[in-house]
């Protein structure tokens, strides 16, 4: 059965910045406010507002805030952890039913334990959220995917990627997508979209963004942040999301 073991709060607008662990506990995160983004090895993670980001028991990751955060972290048992909830790192939709039973749950008993159970039940039927960044095995593809994520405003093409790496064009081609599952310019669009969310939790104008995150346009920008995320760059940073 699941177990809620404690709850971390984080409400003062404090930055997050955890360096890479593991624990036995499952970790929920709850974003209210803010954006955090989760690093483990396989790849990086983004929760924007609104959103629960769930972190299997032993999974080692990094969590980093960006913007004033307002958040809180909940920890759970392990044995009923892995029984109930997904075995990787997944992120939903906060649906209101969901934000029901954890702000509504009984302090013990047999309530508790349903309240729980239904929790695990529903979130495992919401819908995973597009916000995951696989990042490559390989040394050199891990070092060009680390430089690109430092500098999302590179403009180097597939032939000066290559170059860096050491590679053939073919042979970056080839290895990036069996790695990750994605091309290279899948892999870069949407680094820039997970760079352009924490920036514009930190305030900076949406021109700002744009241009820091490496689109030719700020028009270029609106046009394919409100293509993923339904609404433009001034509406989520309002709140409007």
């Amino acid at each position: 059965m699941m177990e809620l073991l404690a709850t971390r709060a984080i409400t003062d607008g404090k930055e997050l910045h955890d360096q890479a662990h593991r624990h036995a506990e499952g970790q929920l995160f709850c974003v209210q406010s803010g954006v955090v983004s989760v690093q483990t090895d396989a790849g990086r993670w983004v929760l924007p507002p609104g959103c629960l980001g769930w972190v299997p028991p032993w999974q080692s990751h990094a969590a980093t805030s960006h913007g004033a955060l307002q958040a809180c972290s909940h920890y759970f048992g392990e044995a009923g952890a892995r029984a109930s909830m997904p075995a990787v790192l997944t992120v939903v939709r906060n649906t209101p039913l969901l934000q029901a039973l954890l702000v509504e749950l009984p302090p013990a008993g047999a309530a508790r334990s349903h309240y729980l159970q239904t929790f695990a039940h529903a979130f495992g039927c919401q819908p995973p959220l597009a916000g995951f960044l696989p990042m490559p095995a390989h040394p050199r593809l891990q070092a060009l995917a680390t430089t690109l994520l430092q500098q999302p405003a590179d403009s180097a093409d597939l032939d000066g990627w290559a170059q860096r790496c050491g590679m053939s064009r073919r042979t970056l081609t080839r290895r990036f997508a069996q790695e990750t599952g994605w091309s290279l310019g899948q892999w870069r669009q949407q680094m820039r979209l997970q760079c352009a969310l924490a920036q514009l939790a930190r305030g900076l104008p949406v021109t700002t963004v744009a241009l820091d995150c490496g689109y030719q346009s700020v028009s270029a920008f609106i046009a394919l942040f409100r293509e993923h995320f339904g609404v433009t760059p001034g509406v989520w940073q309002a709140g409007g999301r």
